[in-house]
């Protein structure tokens, strides 16, 4: 059973050999397993469309900047190359062009041309002349310099964050990294400056440079593996090795831990892995369908949907899958529960209970069931941004999967993507200010990522066929 269970992810279930044509409304037999799936994957074929509320785009621009926190004004950041000694050159080059991308995709900068710097670039504060960066053409309100050199087995990488403008104290920030002279280690130390940057310069909110994302790879016809990597696609990593469908991830909040669907045992199940040994971890599985796990805030418990009693529910238990709590009680498939990370207090998730696909919103004790999304059209992934203001789900609105966010105070919504492809399953980054997806838009489904506001889409994933990201939350 897949993440969303609506409509596409029911037909690619179908490929897999999965889905069935029972009819969840016919009472002539006690249901079975097969049973249940086929009323899972029926419901979830059916057919919807939205109203759109009046106003929408209106708003748009001042719900995304003030709910993402990217409305800030961006300042103008020059960030020179390192300057390395000659043994240190290539791993440099790796350094800088990280370093450049971390700080660009950030969303709160404006990255001055390389261009425009002066022919003579320092390597350390001493050797800054603070007019030509301040002055035109590079007009620079703040500076990056460094440089890097070996020191017996360990290269050695010093950074300075400089205000160009401000001549009696211009250093602002001073880094030194020692690490193994390899590139992975080069990168890490540029995601490291970064964040220190992004968190200096960025209203205290901490860099997303370190932070990691899970997917789910497509090895053969039958057979999906979850996998991870950096969140700009670097350092791609097999986590599961189960010859089986793996769907569905979730990265526990200290990411540590993985939950996911399996079908190693050829039903769907919940299993957790941990991500230090790469094994999996205990887990109790009701007969039936158990999938779309999701992790508390406080990280001690798991929301998930599990058909054991026939009908598939919304539950919560503990990290094993005991203690078991059943939140929802209505007739239909209630599925992808996401928890409001910032209360916890909320609980949205996607329900045919109307007959249609729909976004719900509950409270974490399964109290005051509240329909936020309406109308006719697939309304299908939800997920709170950290701030838990806003909520990012795929709406099929004009025949098309795309990426929408809804301020859930006013109900107003955005549409996100538009005119490129199927877009589908968001995530959303711990910084508040991006969002990765799935999308077929380059010809087969990769992980791209965007700002917030739709702005800056980048490619992550290239080999393959990948789906169902999911952004860790450090």
């Amino acid at each position: 059973m897949c993440a969303a269970a609506m409509s596409r992810r029911a037909a690619r279930l179908r490929d897999e050999g999965m889905s069935g044509r029972g009819n969840r409304f016919a009472p002539a037999r006690r249901p079975g397993r097969e049973d249940i799936l086929n009323q899972v994957h029926t419901s979830l074929l059916l057919s919807i469309s939205l109203i759109l509320a009046g106003g929408v785009a209106r708003a748009q621009d001042d719900f995304i900047r003030t709910g993402t926190g990217i409305g800030m004004e961006r300042t103008r950041i020059a960030v020179s190359s390192f300057q390395p000694s000659p043994d240190t050159a290539a791993l440099m080059r790796r350094f800088d062009e990280t370093l450049w991308n971390d700080l660009e995709f950030s969303g709160i900068f404006e990255l001055v041309s390389r261009s425009f710097y002066p022919l003579t670039v320092p390597s350390r504060p001493a050797a800054v002349r603070l007019e030509e960066w301040s002055g035109p053409p590079v007009g620079a309100h703040m500076l990056v310099v460094g440089n890097a050199a070996t020191a017996g087995d360990r290269i050695v990488i010093e950074g300075w964050l400089m205000d160009p403008r401000n001549t009696s104290e211009p250093t602002v920030l001073g880094r030194r990294y020692v690490e193994e002279p390899s590139e992975r280690q080069v990168r890490a130390a540029a995601h490291k400056f970064a964040n220190e940057i992004i968190f200096r310069l960025g209203g205290g909110v901490p860099g997303i440079a370190e932070t990691s994302i899970a997917f789910v790879r497509r090895m053969s016809p039958r057979v999906k593996e979850v996998f991870v990597m950096d969140y700009d696609g670097a350092n791609q990593e097999q986590i599961t090795h189960l010859d089986s469908l793996s769907l569905t991830p979730a990265i526990s909040v200290d990411g540590e831990r993985i939950a996911f669907t399996s079908y190693k045992q050829d039903n769907p199940d919940i299993m957790v892995f941990s991500l230090l040994t790469k094994g999996p971890l205990a887990f109790f599985n009701r007969k039936g369908l158990n999938t779309t796990p999701t992790w508390s805030p406080d990280g001690t418990r798991l929301a998930f949907t599990s058909s054991v009693t026939g009908d598939p529910e919304i539950y919560i238990g503990d990290l094993q899958g005991r203690e078991m709590k059943r939140l929802t009680v209505a007739r239909g498939v209630d599925i992808s529960p996401a928890w409001n990370p910032r209360t916890g207090a909320q609980i949205a998730f996607v329900s045919d209970r109307s007959g249609r696909p729909q976004i719900y919103m509950m409270d974490s004790d399964g109290a005051n069931v509240t329909q936020i999304v309406s109308g006719g059209s697939q309304a299908l992934d939800p997920v709170w941004s950290p701030n838990g203001r806003l909520l990012a789900f795929t709406w099929d609105a004009s025949g098309a999967y795309d990426i929408w966010i809804m301020d859930v105070a006013t109900r107003q919504m955005v549409q996100l993507t538009k005119s490129m492809g199927r877009n589908e399953h968001p995530s959303w980054s711990p910084d508040n200010r991006h969002i990765v997806f799935e999308s077929n838009r380059s010809g087969t489904t990769q992980i791209w990522t965007m700002l917030a506001d739709g702005t800056r889409p980048r490619q992550l994933t290239f080999q393959g066929e990948n789906t169902e990201p999911a952004w860790s939350s450090r």
